[in-house]
């Protein structure tokens, strides 16, 4: 049986060190990881690749990765996105349409390997919902015609 491919990980920092040691620690988890620093190079690796999750800091120089969320969320709705911060407050309202929170400065690299895994999984469930859903919507279609059939004709 081949084996799965290695999930694909998009770290956005305006702080080159932090790209670079959770772009690092991820990849030595089994992350393909791509890593950039600014707005316009993380919505240029989106527009050009898929990612099975982002993660993002709140703050970039001269733009939010809010901005980010919204662009990954029409162009890729099935990747998985986590909004990292030290300043959650202008955040809050979005949180709950995100996969995954990340508090910075984090504790340890476990920790963010752990909220990648965490928002992964919740991606897929609600994916999952979603397509289940959908085929509850064609049964119940399917079925309405039948259902609304006089007894006796």
């Amino acid at each position: 049986m081949a084996e799965a491919p290695a999930p694909r990980l998009l770290v956005v920092d305006d702080d080159p060190d932090i790209v670079r040691l959770v772009s690092l620690a991820m990849r030595a988890r089994g992350y393909d990881t791509d890593g950039v620093t600014t707005l316009d190079a993380a919505l240029a690796k989106v527009q050009a690749s898929t990612y099975d999750v982002v993660l993002t800091d709140k703050n970039l120089k001269g733009a939010t990765g809010l901005e980010l969320i919204d662009a990954v969320t029409l162009h890729s709705p099935q990747t998985a996105i986590v909004l990292m911060t030290a300043f959650p407050e202008g955040a809050l309202g979005r949180l709950a349409t995100l996969d995954g929170y990340l508090g910075k400065p984090f504790k340890s690299l476990e920790v963010v390997a752990q909220a990648l895994q965490d928002a992964r999984e919740k991606k897929q469930r609600a994916l999952e919902r979603q397509k289940l859903l959908g085929k509850l919507g064609e049964v119940q279609n399917a079925l309405a015609p039948a259902s609304t059939a006089k007894p006796g004709r």
